[in-house]
């Protein structure tokens, strides 16, 4: 007989920290060491006006407030939060995220996702956004996904479409600002 050849898991497992990993991008739940890259990032006003959920100027602390609230958001199953980690430097570039999560058997929730500036167009929220459509599907059985996008962030669609997320309607949603048109998806998994 032929030797059995062993099989290894998807995950890598560094300090206790599940991390999925594709060639270019990692996600992993956040740690308190990202908290000074994070703030950089979400101090860019650019990245408030096309996340729609990011308040600017972002607050002092925001980002270590931010990542102290996930542990008790990832108990009560409310959200799951990721840090998209870029595998070329092994630094923090921005976040992946599906919170409003219902359970049961159609469980489904809405997916978010941000990276700062200098990553954007080069295709890591593609690469995180396989990875966490992954874990909801296989680890949180989830049915379906949403998500949205504020009409002037096409880059924003292109991802969505590019994960096989199909548009519905276009809505009038609420965000910390105020109103604004976002085009708004929807993918069973």
């Amino acid at each position: 007989m032929g030797k059995v050849k062993r099989i290894l898991p998807i995950f890598q497992t560094t300090v206790a920290q599940p991390m999925n990993h594709l060639p270019h991008v990692a996600i992993r739940p956040f740690i308190a060491a990202d908290s000074a890259q994070v703030q950089i990032l979400l101090s860019d006003a650019r990245v408030a006006q096309t996340a729609g959920n990011i308040p600017y100027p972002y607050p002092q602390y925001g980002a270590k407030n931010w990542i102290t609230s996930h542990g008790a958001q990832h108990r009560s199953g409310t959200a799951i939060i990721r840090a998209i980690i870029c595998l070329e430097d092994d630094q923090c570039i921005g976040a992946i995220s599906i919170d409003q999560i219902s359970r049961g058997l159609n469980a489904s929730g809405n997916l978010g996702y941000w990276v700062g500036v200098p990553y954007w167009n080069k295709g890591y929220c593609v690469q995180a956004g396989r990875l966490m459509l992954d874990l909801a599907a296989r680890e949180y059985a989830m049915a379906r996904l949403v998500a949205a996008h504020r009409i002037a962030n096409a880059a924003s669609g292109r991802v969505l479409e590019k994960l096989g997320f199909s548009e519905l309607e276009p809505q009038r949603m609420t965000n910390l600002s105020g109103q604004y048109l976002f085009r708004c998806y929807e993918k069973r998994l």
